[in-house]
């Protein structure tokens, strides 16, 4: 993941994308906070009415609601840190929601945190169409953390009648105030569902088939309480899913609780490390040109990595920072490790694979110069002998994306982890979902 000179490889395919997203504003210098007007939309939507964009598709509502279009409701951002939340502060009885994204999604990985603040019922909504104000007044399926059982539910809503399709019961009690990381995953016919208290990985999942006759095959995603008052943040969206039958977990980082872990604490190669625990993000320190990284335990096939990152001094050559994909045997050293990386540079991104030793890798321009201390949102996706990376500005901007097919690779499977190269780094908001 150096920046140094990489043998450019054959195939690299690089394309733009544009995504409409908030934009970062404070009020406040010192507390970097930011509460954004009011919304409460009361008129029904057609397909013009929300965002129309690709995948990946992110969301840190810094500043702003974005592309998010509401019904019903009072909805509200706040910044802090640098990321935002959207709320909804009445938690009234019919169902106040918010769509974004393109109605023509098929199979895609949703994820996003959830917290219920009062009533009973909060969540995610995927494949969404003809959304309006009123309680079932959309298409789709919903995804609810439910207080009266205490479980994670799936539903599907078709021209206002809603019928629970599967549900599990979620160990201990759903917190008023606590943000719960749920990921949900539509394939075909299949929905899977996952859910975690923030800052562990002990995961709630349900699952279900539909008949094609009642399936639900494409549509855009949302958010929504159900008599509840309810927070969103880090919201996601990303191509391809698993079928319900799969059993594989998500990962999602336990910063807040001061640790960098999947049931074990992550593998240290390098460096010096520290977790700030109430703004969720892990630095390194150290920046000497060893390629210091920390890699979890935990191995997974095709999958999806994403995460913040943002560079802690002014960039220069030679330096980068970013995410590690299908990491064996690693160790501490530049090049010591067997795996595929995405870095973020002074003027681009990396895509290369480390061959233990050595190095190869295709370079993505921006287009501009990343600015020290500015967050970027990173999105790798590792299926087959394919890579695929995504980097935007995390508070609102153009993506550029990259795409190194890496042939008949010799890793295609592997663990994930965070690295830098001659610089000080941070990193945040860290998830895996299968492919």
């Amino acid at each position: 993941m150096s920046a140094r000179t990489a043998g450019v490889l054959t195939g690299a395919l690089v394309v733009a994308l544009t995504v409409a997203t908030g934009v970062t504003t404070t009020a406040d210098p010192t507390l970097a906070a930011y509460t954004a007007a009011s919304s409460n939309r009361s008129t029904a939507s057609t397909v013009g009415d929300y965002a129309l964009t690709g995948l990946p598709f992110r969301d840190s509502f810094a500043g702003g609601q974005g592309a998010w279009r509401t019904y019903g409701g009072s909805w509200t951002t706040r910044t802090q840190f640098g990321y935002g939340t959207f709320t909804e502060t009445a938690g009234s009885s019919d169902g106040p929601k918010a769509v974004t994204g393109d109605p023509s999604w098929t199979d895609y990985t949703m994820q996003a945190d959830v917290q219920v603040n009062s009533g009973t019922n909060a969540g995610l909504l995927v494949r969404v169409t003809d959304p309006a104000p009123g309680a079932d007044a959309f298409t789709g399926y919903s995804i609810g953390l439910d207080r009266t059982d205490n479980t994670l539910s799936i539903s599907r809503t078709k021209h206002g009648a809603t019928t629970r399709l599967a549900s599990a019961t979620i160990p201990g009690r759903l917190a008023n105030g606590q943000f719960y990381h749920v990921v949900v995953q539509a394939a075909g016919c299949g929905i899977t569902a996952w859910s975690t208290t923030v800052g562990a990985n002990d995961w709630t999942r349900a699952s279900v088939s539909e008949s094609s006759a009642d399936c639900l095959t494409s549509g855009a995603i949302g958010l929504r309480g159900n008599g509840s008052a309810a927070g969103y943040r880090f919201v996601t969206a990303t191509t391809g899913a698993l079928a319900p039958s799969v059993a594989a977990d998500p990962y999602n980082s336990t910063l807040a609780t001061g640790r960098f872990e999947d049931g074990a604490p992550a593998r240290v190669f390098g460096g010096t490390w520290a977790i700030d625990q109430q703004e969720e993000r892990i630095r390194s320190t150290a920046y000497a040109n060893t390629g210091d990284k920390q890699v979890l335990n935990r191995v997974w096939g095709d999958m999806t990595l994403t995460g913040d990152v943002r560079l802690m001094r002014t960039p220069r050559s030679g330096s980068d920072a970013g995410l590690v994909v299908r990491v064996n045997d690693p160790s501490t050293g530049i090049d010591s490790m067997r795996a595929y990386s995405v870095g973020i540079t002074a003027t681009g991104m990396t895509i290369g694979e480390h061959r233990s030793p050595g190095f190869v890798g295709s370079f993505v321009s921006f287009g501009r110069t990343v600015q020290a201390e500015e967050w970027w949102h990173l999105t790798v996706e590792a299926v087959g002998c394919t890579i695929t990376a995504t980097a935007s500005p995390a508070d609102g901007g153009t993506p550029v994306q990259g795409r190194v097919s890496f042939g008949a690779c010799s890793s295609t499977s592997g663990a994930v982890g965070i690295r830098e190269q001659g610089t000080e780094a941070e990193w945040r908001n860290l998830a895996v979902t299968p492919r």
